[in-house]
């Protein structure tokens, strides 16, 4: 039973990382009266985009990576994804995390990018939860199925900028899973080792 909500929860998964990656286009980093609205838009665009079948696969994904970075804080992602082992870590170690990490989520939203079928992505409401978080609630509606997604927003060094770090789905963060799976694979093994996997798998 764990082993096909483990199979379910990765495909699912997948399909959000896939929808939320192309939400980035056209959006630069979001101002606080901005999340809702444009996230909102662009879910629209981007379930456009995905059931368009005259659009080639090459260039979904070019339209992805156009801005993909804009809207995620991909060194943050990284530290929570590593845990206490971040800084342990040197400073071309963290570096080196950082850019294999990030390489590995984009190329998992591209692999997975054709699981997409007919989903759609509501926005529910937003809630700001401290001066410097914000949560975006959202739902995924299938066929059969609902599916409650939160995107997880914070505050950026520059003013009222803010970028995503984390996605919560049916009570479970994507970064708190990346953290428990790479805290038990260094139990046994080296970081470099664990930068191995990330490049090969």
């Amino acid at each position: 039973m764990m082993k096909d909500k483990n199979i379910f929860f990765g495909k699912t998964i997948i399909k959000i990382l896939t929808l939320l990656s192309v939400l980035s286009i056209q959006v630069m980093a979001l101002s606080e009266s901005e999340i809702s609205t444009q996230m909102k838009i662009n879910i629209d665009k981007t379930t456009n985009l995905l059931q368009n079948k005259e659009i080639s696969f090459t260039n979904k994904t070019n339209q992805i990576f156009d801005t993909f970075d804009s809207i995620f804080d991909y060194v943050s992602m990284s530290r929570i994804a590593l845990g206490r082992e971040w800084k342990k870590l040197s400073r071309d170690q963290q570096n080196n995390f950082i850019h294999t990490f990030t390489l590995k989520l984009k190329q998992s939203y591209v692999d997975k990018l054709n699981l997409y079928t007919d989903e759609k992505v509501i926005v529910k409401k937003i809630e700001k939860i401290k001066i410097n978080r914000i949560k975006l609630h959202t739902e995924l509606v299938g066929q059969e199925e609902v599916y409650k997604i939160i995107y997880k927003f914070h505050k950026s060094k520059k003013k009222d900028e803010w970028l995503i770090y984390d996605v919560e789905m049916v009570g479970v963060s994507i970064m708190k899973t990346y953290r428990s799976q790479f805290k038990e694979y260094l139990l046994a093994n080296s970081f470099d080792k664990l930068l191995t996997k990330l490049k090969t798998k």
